[in-house]
């Protein structure tokens, strides 16, 4: 959707342009930089990550106006972004700022430029309205982004229940985290990855009707779970687990099990 709406705003552009070639001006309009990323194959998705995960909080504490930014539709390593800025001069000023900074040096700096292949630069004009549907349409975007991965990290869970894999709690789990066993106890983030170290007695724990309500940087898991106990009998139960957005990054914070 981002790509297609690049592409627009490149024809609505190369159309607004006067016969003498000199773009209009107005009071209204905002300068909106495209960048176009070809990515090494294979790392968009980790790029992605990085940026939401450390680029994007450096670049708003620079005060630089993401507008939008995200993976292309049409192939596989393509990935856009879109910032804005009051005049040519403010861009210059706020990008060499910016990409001179400790924190962008000493930051994300290397890891990003690893993963870029090549990316090209346009700069254009937007009235106030395209502006406003760009970060609309970001909004949407992004709600739909969190969908997947939250959806993916609650796969992940299960998965990692059934298979005792400590190593992708420890990458998962908040440090503060707390889960409310079926027994009545509530444990911390250590106690349960000492419990999930020990052999998984349940047979073929699966999820079903995975709910994910999206409350901002906050989501909530309710799902059915159908298993076997290790003598064959069938079990049932729910669980609802509790997801917080931190420096970017979907971590669990809490779960409460229960079953019968």
């Amino acid at each position: 959707m981002l790509v297609i709406l690049a592409g627009l705003l490149l024809t609505h552009a190369a159309l607004a342009f006067e016969p003498s070639g000199a773009a209009p001006s107005s009071s209204a309009e905002t300068l909106l930089e495209i960048r176009s990323y070809t990515l090494k194959s294979g790392e968009r998705d980790r790029f992605h990550e990085l940026f939401v995960r450390e680029s994007l909080p450096l670049l708003r504490r620079w005060n630089v106006d993401v507008v939008a930014y995200g993976p292309s539709l049409h192939d596989r390593d393509s990935w856009i972004l879109m910032r804005a800025f009051a005049s040519l001069e403010a861009r210059e000023r706020q990008e060499d700022a910016f990409y001179s900074s400790d924190d962008w040096r000493n930051g994300p700096r290397s890891t990003v430029l690893a993963a870029i292949d090549s990316y090209t630069t346009v700069v254009i004009h937007v009235d106030q309205d395209t502006l406003q549907g760009l970060r609309r349409t970001m909004s949407t975007e992004t709600m739909r982004s969190d969908l997947q991965t939250l959806t993916r990290l609650n796969s992940d869970y299960i998965n990692a229940v059934k298979n005792s894999d400590v190593k992708r709690f420890e990458e998962i789990l908040a440090d503060d985290f707390l889960c409310s066993l079926p027994d009545g106890s509530l444990i911390n983030r250590a106690q349960f990855l000492e419990h999930t170290a020990k052999p998984y007695t349940l047979i073929d724990l699966q999820a079903h009707d995975v709910s994910v309500r999206l409350l901002g940087d906050v989501a909530i898991v309710h799902a059915r779970t159908t298993f076997a106990m290790p003598d064959g009998a069938p079990g049932s139960g729910r669980y609802t687990d509790i997801w917080a957005r931190r420096d970017g990054r979907w971590l669990a914070v809490a779960a409460h099990v229960t079953r019968r």
